[in-house]
């Protein structure tokens, strides 16, 4: 006989024992006087405070409640059935001889008893379904983890953002200042009459174009905080820091994560769980065509007193017991059509279940040759930002000596933007591709 345990109250503790794998990111915090959210610290508070994750905590509490042996059909049922019953009748007669009778009469009769019923055997069909009701329960469980999972890839994915938008805000902030000397030497030119006022002016155009960004991305930071604070259930305006999550890359092996997918995907796990409810519902439709044996008895007491009759009171105690057994020989195939239908449902899982394993390491495939491709391109803009901002510096340095033009020092302000911003953009693209794997291989959420 299987026994169940509430695997939900340890949920929190484990996911947030799988936080550890999150530490290899973390190489510096930032210091400010506002609260640094950590991104551990993040998915703790959703995990005591989001939403979806307490509703998925009571449905799972609810299937958990529906695990129990009565509700499988063990066990006796004892009923308590009571009855008072009061009777009155004017009775008014003449007979043939002239004679009258013409009286009031009254009946009381209470009585009640115990009745019990007990199955003794029924083909195996209680042990089955109580064995379905602890699967329903894994089942709610597991669906509950894919909640659990979702939540912790969406908070992680809006804490990436923000971190982008915050580099975003840095890069702009640090290229802002080559415009702003730029600005100044046009301007000391074209004050003594050694520059153009149209360098100064395309100086300023270009300045306010950096500043206008700068606008953009402080808005796109404040509302990924806010979309942040309403995963976490908090104040959407609070205002927070976060850690500086430094993109290092890791080494995967596809095969192993191939391996641990098929053990820790969440949708794998779910249709194995399917399957396992499938074969158990195939038993509880094959235990139909078995006997059906049952135990019954009754205790009970009966009293009766009457005005009229021949008797005037009645009191009676009394008990039964006895075997009752049933055998459906015939019902028009109704119960071998019910176990056709249940092997062919177990039939269509297990090809689903086939084709999603097929569709993972596919999915795990792409996701790692992008992550694999990220790692390159985050390489090769580290090395391009250096280039360009070395080359930034020559240019400003050309450009204040007089030894080069405003378009080249123009050319060289524009890479370096554009480098700043691929190298953003790459740090955040390996951060998902990674997260993509790991959702995959089913290690989010352990």
């Amino acid at each position: 006989m299987m026994s169940y345990k509430n695997p939900f109250s340890t949920m929190k503790n484990t996911v947030l024992k799988h936080l550890i794998f999150l530490s290899f990111l973390v190489l510096s915090i930032s210091g400010s006087s506002q609260e640094v959210l950590t991104l551990a610290n993040a998915i703790q508070i959703a995990m005591e405070e989001n939403y979806g994750i307490k509703v998925v905590q009571l449905q799972q509490e609810a299937a958990e409640m529906e695990v129990y042996k009565s509700n499988a059909g063990f066990g006796p049922v004892i009923d308590w059935n009571a009855n008072l019953n009061f009777t009155g009748n004017n009775v008014n007669q003449v007979f043939i001889d002239e004679r009258t009778v013409s009286r009031y009469a009254r009946a009381y009769n209470p009585n009640t008893d115990f009745s019990i019923d007990l199955p003794l055997y029924d083909g195996g069909r209680m042990q089955a379904t109580y064995e379905r009701l602890g699967h329903l329960s894994q089942l709610s469980r597991l669906e509950g983890n894919v909640v659990i999972q979702t939540t912790i890839i969406n908070i992680m994915a809006t804490y990436y953002e923000i971190n982008r938008q915050k580099e975003t805000v840095s890069f702009l902030e640090t290229i802002i200042k080559s415009y702003e000397e730029r600005l100044n030497i046009t301007e000391q030119r074209w004050t003594y009459g050694k520059g153009s006022k149209l360098d100064y002016l395309q100086s300023k155009t270009d300045l306010n174009a950096q500043l206008s960004a700068l606008v953009t991305a402080k808005n796109n930071l404040r509302n990924a905080k806010i979309t942040l604070n309403g995963m976490l259930n908090r104040d959407p305006n609070l205002d927070f820091e976060t850690e500086k999550i430094d993109a290092l890359p890791r080494e995967y092996v596809l095969e192993e994560m191939v391996e641990k997918a098929k053990t820790s995907n969440r949708e794998i796990l779910l249709l194995q769980k399917s399957m396992d409810i499938r074969l158990i519902q195939e038993r509880e439709a094959e235990a139909l065509l078995k006997p059906q044996v049952g135990l019954g008895g009754r205790l009970g007491f009966n009293y009766s007193e009457s005005t009229s009759g021949f008797l005037k009171t009645n009191r009676s105690i009394f008990a039964t017991v006895g075997v009752s057994a049933t055998w459906n020989l015939y019902d028009g195939k109704h119960n071998k059509t019910q176990i056709e239908i249940a092997k062919v449902n177990t039939e269509i899982i297990a090809l689903q279940q086939e084709e999603l394993m097929t569709q993972i390491i596919n999915d795990l495939s792409f996701a790692y040759n992008q992550y694999l491709s990220d790692k390159e391109l985050l390489t090769f803009e580290i090395l391009n930002k250096e280039i360009a901002e070395e080359n930034l510096n020559i240019s400003l340095e050309k450009f204040r000596l007089g030894g080069s033009t405003i378009l080249e020092l123009n050319e060289a302000q524009r890479a370096y933007d554009i480098a700043l911003s691929r190298l953003v953009e790459a740090q955040f693209s390996i951060r998902l591709s990674e997260l993509e794997l790991l959702r995959l291989s089913g290690v989010v959420v352990e």
